[in-house]
Formats: C-alpha cells, sequence, structure tokens
C-alpha cells in the first residue's frame, strides 16, 4: 500500500516496514507456538500490484515455519485476474495455502494432545459482493457431514460488518449468526478482514477484526480514525475433552507488531506561549522516523508569533517521516498590529505591498495571511541569512 503524503525518502521505508511486519509476524507465531497464520484478506491492495512487492511477500511466505493462509478479499478477490492465480502461489503449498473456496483445509493433525486444526475461507470472488459471505460459507458447512467434534475450525471472511446505506446492505456480515455458530460448534473463531483496527465483534469474543498489522491511516486524537492498527493477534483455541460438544474456550491477546505512527493533531494557538507548547507537543512524539502527523491549528496570532510557529514548525520537519497541515480543519488568523508593521520599516512597494496583505488578510485570505508572515519573517532575519524553506 503507498501512501500519497510520504514522498520519495519515507516511501519506500514504509513499504519495506510493511514486509518487514510478516516477518515479525512469523517470528511471534514461532515464540507462541501457533499452528497457523491466517490473514483474512486484502493480502494486497490490488491484484495489480507491481512485481516486485508482491514478490518479496511470497519470498517471505514461502519460509514460513507454520502454514499460513491467505483470503482473497475486495482489494485482491479471486476473480479471473487475480494475483492468486499466477503459478507462483500454486508452487507455495502446503507451507502457504490460498483459501478459493469453502473447503476446509487441514492446517494440522491431531498430537502432542493437541486437536487437529481446520481452516475454513469464504473468500471473495469479486469486489463488489451481494451477500454475507460468511453466512455462505458457514450454510455450506451445515452439510449432512459431521466434523470430528475434537477438530478446532476457524473460519476466515473478509467484509463489512455494519451497513453504511440507511437501506442495508445484503453483503454485510451478520456477527450474531457467525458467533451462533461457534456456540454451537460449527466452527470455533470466525477471523475477519475488512476494517483496519483490531475489533472484538462479539460479547463471546470469538468474532473478531485483526485489523492492518502496520497503520495505513490517521489515528484522531478522540480514538477515532484508525485508532487500534498494528496489531497481531494470538487466538488460543480450547476444547474441553469431557465434552468436546461444548462451545470452545477462546482467549486473545493483542499483540503489537506495527512499527509506525499516524496521528492527526489539533491545537488552539493565541500567543507566544501556544506556539511554546505546540513545538514542546511535536518534540516529545517518538519514533519521528516512523510517525506522521497531519495537524489542525486554530486561533489567532499577530506577526511575530505566526513568524515563529511556521519558523519552528518547519525546524521540525525533517524529524518526521511527514509533518504538514491539514488544509480542510487549519483555522488560524493572522492579526497583525500597527506597531509590528511600523516596526518592519518597510519602504515604498514593499510597504505598500505589505499593507495590501494585511487588508486582506483581515478578510480572510489564508494567502495573503502566508505571504504576509513570510515577509515579516524574512524582515526580521539578518542579512545574508536564508529561511532554508524549500518552493
Amino acid at each position: 500500500m503507498k501512501r500519497w503524503f510520504l514522498g520519495e525518502e519515507a516511501g519506500p521505508r514504509y513499504q519495506e516496514a510493511r514486509l518487514a511486519v510478516i516477518e515479525r509476524i512469523l517470528d511471534l507465531a514461532v515464540a507462541r507456538s501457533c499452528d497457523a497464520v491466517v490473514v483474512a484478506g486484502d493480502v494486497f491492495d490490488d491484484n495489480l500490484v507491481d512485481s516486485r512487492t508482491w514478490r518479496r511477500a511470497v519470498d517471505i511466505l514461502r519460509a514460513s515455519p507454520v502454514p499460513v493462509f491467505l483470503l482473497p478479499g475486495n482489494h485482491d478477490p479471486y476473480d479471473p485476474a487475480s494475483i492468486y492465480r499466477d503459478p507462483v502461489f500454486e508452487g507455495l503449498s502446503p507451507t502457504v495455502r490460498v483459501l478459493t473456496d469453502t473447503t476446509a483445509q487441514r492446517a494440522r493433525d491431531a498430537a502432542d494432545g493437541r486437536p487437529a486444526l481446520e481452516i475454513v475461507g469464504a473468500p471473495l470472488l469479486s469486489k463488489y459482493v451481494s451477500a454475507d459471505p460468511v453466512a455462505g460459507a458457514l450454510r455450506e458447512l451445515r452439510g449432512p457431514e459431521r466434523r470430528d467434534a475434537a477438530t478446532v475450525r476457524v473460519l476466515v471472511g473478509h467484509g463489512a460488518t455494519s451497513s453504511r446505506s440507511s437501506a442495508g446492505d445484503p453483503a454485510v456480515i451478520d456477527v450474531d449468526a457467525a458467533a451462533q455458530a461457534c456456540r454451537d460448534r460449527l466452527v470455533d473463531y470466525v477471523a475477519l478482514g475488512d476494517t483496519h483496527s483490531a475489533v472484538n465483534l462479539h460479547e463471546d469474543g470469538t468474532v473478531r477484526y485483526s485489523g492492518s498489522p502496520e497503520p495505513t491511516d490517521f489515528r484522531e486524537e478522540d480514538g477515532g480514525g484508525e485508532g487500534r492498527s498494528g496489531f497481531a493477534l494470538v487466538v488460543d483455541i480450547t476444547l474441553d475433552p469431557e465434552v468436546p460438544v461444548a462451545p470452545a474456550t477462546v482467549t486473545v491477546d493483542e499483540v503489537p507488531v506495527g512499527t509506525w505512527h499516524f496521528l492527526a493533531l489539533s491545537a488552539r494557538i493565541d500567543s507566544d506561549e501556544g506556539v511554546t507548547d505546540w513545538i514542546r507537543r511535536l518534540g516529545e512524539l517518538p519514533d519521528k522516523r516512523t510517525t506522521v502527523v497531519k495537524y489542525a491549528l486554530t486561533g489567532t496570532v499577530d506577526l511575530a508569533t505566526g513568524a515563529r510557529l511556521d519558523r519552528e514548525t518547519a525546524e521540525k520537519v525533517p524529524s518526521f517521516a511527514a509533518l504538514y497541515p491539514r488544509e480542510r480543519l487549519m483555522d488560524l488568523h493572522t492579526a497583525p498590529d500597527d506597531g509590528e508593521l511600523a516596526e518592519a520599516r518597510w519602504p515604498g512597494a514593499v510597504g505598500e505591498a505589505s499593507r495590501v496583505l494585511a487588508s486582506r488578510t483581515a478578510e480572510g485570505d489564508a494567502t495573503a495571511r502566508d505571504a504576509l508572515r513570510l515577509l515579516y519573517r524574512l524582515s526580521a532575519e539578518p542579512a545574508g541569512t536564508t529561511t532554508g524553506k524549500g518552493n
């Protein structure tokens, strides 16, 4: 996945991080004695992803010490143009298997006192679906052949669990029905993909989104947005040997595996002290090389305060993967006073321009505001210095 706000330096690092996190997940699987890794759809951002990216991912997966099951999602559906139809994927079995239908696949046999494990997929066959894919897979599992009660079964699906339309959406996954299927031991756990945040969808804890292992979008300060990405879920499923038909006991551990942070910040600045607090706040953020910040500032400042804000914020930019204003929400006004304009001693045409800019700034012209603040900033710098500001 590429992010438009990452430049030539940070963009490749972010793409590399999305490969490196696969290796961390596989290491985690070994450390926690996991029997399998499941990826619940959107393994790739597009079926037309560049060959270098997907082949590097395949090389990592090929070396996995545990079985890996990949589910086609709405970004990489199993359609005629699917990336999974490349012969490379046929040669990855049994280490890596693509869940192209609802056939139960054996991940491990019963051994060492541990039950057998089956993985069932509910793959998407096109970008747009018209029915609940999980419900469809569950219907097929309710056939005449009953599975061994001593076998753990995990269903892997992909899709929304709530409708974005007031008219409803038949493709929305019925969480209550999925949880009931776990209570009935038709399956024991439902691993879902679609949203990029880790979410427990039912009080039983048996239906969950794992989210994206590396963040892909911004976390708002109130916890909204993509607030809980960067995890892998370690799921322990335990059967009662005395009553094998009883619902399994499921425990889930959310393990941080992501290294990047996308933050949406806001601040009100009406004074020089406000600038100090804002700059301190940026300075205290950890892991700046892998942190992206978009910010919205509100308030009213004079020319001197605005110039300081521009200068010291610009000085922070190189430390971050990206640091940029959220233009749509920026509402920071400049109100120069007569003393500031007089102190600048701008003669002739420059002075006249400053007065025009000041007038337009008072009317809410953001371009005039920025120009006036830059003019003030340049006038305050000693001769022979530069601002260090690009383009």
